[in-house]
């Protein structure tokens, strides 16, 4: 029999926290008359009790320990939204310990202790609900737990950071430089005082780790997962590479190549016409492919208040759902064992953009091409821009066949170390 009412606790009235308040005391009706349940906010926890009177919970329903909360008898679905690998671990944990359903859009944390926090749902058979944790607004999780179901994927690309492609749209479409694009991310408070996380990866490689465990059924050790951020990408390379017909994108990736999951997070090409480059600003989008569905895109807000509080609350309806209907049984686990082994980054095979910086010197294209060759990488296109008086210097810019990573870097190792080599080759892996 349906439960009257389930009752709802939020711990952590930041940004998103106050959206879910909001939201919850607002839209009760209508989330009773689309859900089929009803739900009530019995609790909202912070140590700032002014950003709960803020967000509009009653005097009554505020507190500032999570402790006492969690244990009540009468919550039933713990919403832990403090964010972090610290505290937010034992707010969690404690609640899962207590037997309450736990809903979280904590990615790092799951990324990161996941295994542990399932582990602790199975045993107390307590649902854990994630949706908010990947691309905010969009509900791909669900997608891929409930939708896409009956299908084998073999690819997931996804546009995963706002901050990062707010960035790179601003290089790409106004010309700016990394550091002035940054500033003004930051300004329009897109971008953290302190942006490492995101622009060096990490955000997008939490995601992707999440992303991957669901939908290849193989749980990443974040600890391997190769990342690399976009700071290092400059405006010659997006002037360069547009040239060429591409857009530059950090790109969170999971391929299955010859029975192997290969995964990376990386400023990668996409051609211009194909649908992710055209996902412009703070949006984030991911295509995946399956056997059943071919390509399947989601495209939305991929942070902020309302578009993830949006997703929060699609997963406190969920749970409701299951708690009402005394399912013993969870909306998702990892899986017991890994269905793919990892590749190694070195047997990844696509296409590849390389930009050299050379002596304008008669035969060092075709030294170029033969080192190349050599390492077994075939030249597809090149372009050589006029020399640099200056520095005595070219550009020559090749896009490569289908190659194999490792014999890239090797053939790439050689001819840096070549006389007529005047920098670093830039590199970028073609994706889609």
């Amino acid at each position: 029999m349906q439960k009257a009412k389930t009752r709802v606790a939020v711990v952590g009235v930041g940004t998103v926290g106050s959206g879910v308040v909001e939201t919850l005391l607002q839209r009760g009706e209508l989330l009773r008359r689309r859900g089929g349940v009803a739900v009530e906010l019995a609790a909202v926890v912070d140590r700032d009790r002014e950003k709960a009177v803020a967000a509009g919970a009653p005097e009554n329903l505020i507190f500032d320990d999570f402790n006492a909360v969690v244990a009540r008898p009468d919550i039933d679905i713990v919403v832990e939204l403090v964010g972090g690998t610290g505290v937010a671990e034992k707010i969690i944990a404690s609640a899962l310990d207590n037997g309450k359903a736990v809903v979280t859009a904590n990615k790092a944390l799951l990324a990161e202790k996941g295994l542990k926090l399932f582990a602790a749902a199975r045993e107390h058979h307590a649902p854990l609900a994630f949706e908010a944790a990947v691309g905010g607004g969009i509900p791909c999780i669900q997608a891929i737990r409930d939708g896409l179901i009956s299908n084998n994927f073999s690819s997931c690309i996804g546009i995963l950071n706002g901050t990062c492609n707010y960035i790179l749209t601003e290089m790409i479409t106004k010309g700016q430089d990394y550091d002035g694009a940054l500033k003004q991310a930051q300004a329009l408070g897109f971008a953290e005082a302190n942006p490492r996380t995101d622009v060096e990866g990490f955000d997008t490689g939490h995601k992707l780790a999440i992303l991957s465990a669901l939908g290849f059924e193989t749980w990443i050790d974040f600890d391997r997962l190769p990342i690399t951020g976009i700071a290092g990408i400059s405006a010659t390379d997006i002037a360069c590479t547009k040239e060429m017909g591409y857009v530059i994108k950090l790109l969170a990736v999971s391929k299955v190549m010859d029975g192997k999951l290969f995964l990376s997070v990386h400023p990668g090409l996409l051609n211009e016409w194909h649908v992710l480059a055209g996902v412009h600003g703070s949006l984030n989008a991911i295509s995946l492919f399956g056997d059943l569905v071919q390509e399947a895109v989601f495209i939305g807000r991929g942070a902020g208040k309302n578009p993830t509080a949006s997703a929060v609350v699609a997963d406190i309806i969920s749970t409701a759902k299951i708690l009402g209907a005394g399912l013993d049984n969870l909306s998702w686990l990892p899986p017991e064992k890994p269905h793919f082994a990892l590749g190694a980054l070195a047997d990844y095979t696509t296409r590849y953009y390389l930009r050299f910086t050379v002596a304008d010197h008669v035969g060092v294209l075709a030294q170029i091409a033969a080192s190349l060759s050599e390492h077994r990488v075939g030249i597809a296109s090149v372009v050589q821009h006029e020399r640099n008086d200056e520095r005595d210097s070219a550009m020559i810019i090749a896009i490569t066949d289908i190659a194999r990573e490792g014999d890239v870097q090797n053939a790439l190792t050689e001819i840096d170390r070549q006389e007529f080599s005047r920098a670093k080759t830039s590199l970028f892996r073609i994706e889609g």
